[in-house]
């Protein structure tokens, strides 16, 4: 009988580690197979063997089976894992069909071991950082400044309080209600009284979901600064709805009289 020549050319394909998702110890294996030169069509089987050695040695892992395999102008693909065994030593796979051993056995290149290169031993610390930026403590304390008192410093040495004795009294809080079509824009002035100056101020959605937030977000606040409008200190809001929803809002000014 005439001796079968087999001739075998070998490729590995990994896919890339991640590492944010747990990798497989699969990975793709292809090859090419001809007998006397001659691409082989066909099925086949054929079994994966991983050893310690080019030749001789020990075999490590299980032999993966791949019975009637389609073999298809010589070109044949299948997923080969061996859990455990691919942690960084030199190992060799033997390929087989139909029992028959294709010598010589095909050095595992360092693509399939290199999967293991996230679960490996961790390396030495680095050096410290730079200390970052203290942070609020867990809760914020309460404050309430007295009559003609004004609140004059927060967050000192920690997260504390002050308040001066400004001849500030008579706080008031003016507002003005409006509703703004989608895709408009506005500006809304609140006046303080004709005796008062202008703390502060801002504005604030009127519909609200059950947790409290507001209902829509498409306002955005283009600018909120103080003003003196007409004789009288004011705060001014420029607005501008990018949706298509329109939104009730509350324009508002915090008055002190000196």
């Amino acid at each position: 009988m005439r001796p079968v020549s087999i001739a075998l050319v070998l490729l590995f394909v990994c896919v890339p580690a991640s590492a944010q998702v747990a990798q497989s110890t699969a990975f793709t294996y292809q090859g090419q197979l001809r007998q006397a030169g001659v691409a082989v069509n066909g099925a086949r089987d054929l079994a994966f063997a991983l050893f310690d050695a080019a030749s001789g040695g020990s075999q490590v892992g299980t032999t993966v089976e791949a019975a009637a395999w389609p073999i298809v102008d010589g070109l044949f693909t299948v997923d080969l894992s061996f859990p455990g065994e691919l942690t960084g030593q030199q190992r060799w796979l033997e390929v087989r069909v139909e029992g028959q051993p294709m010598l010589p056995r095909q050095p595992i290149t360092p693509a399939p071991v290199a999967q293991f290169a996230l679960v490996g031993a961790a390396g030495p610390p680095g050096p410290q950082g730079p200390e970052g930026i203290a942070g609020f403590p867990g809760s914020v304390p309460s404050v309430e400044c007295g009559p003609g008192e004004a609140l004059r410093e927060i967050n000192s040495g920690g997260f504390g309080f002050a308040c001066d004795t400004a001849g500030l009294h008579g706080w008031t809080r003016p507002s003005a209600d409006l509703s703004m079509p989608g895709g408009t824009r506005w500006t809304q002035i609140v006046r303080c009284p004709a005796d008062a100056v202008v703390m502060g101020g801002g504005v604030e959605a009127l519909d609200r979901r059950e947790s409290g937030f507001p209902r829509y977000t498409t306002l955005r606040i283009l600018e909120s600064f103080p003003t003196f409008d007409g004789g009288r200190w004011a705060w001014q809001v420029g607005l501008y709805n990018t949706d298509g929803v329109s939104i009730r809002l509350r324009a508002f000014a915090v008055c002190a009289r000196t």
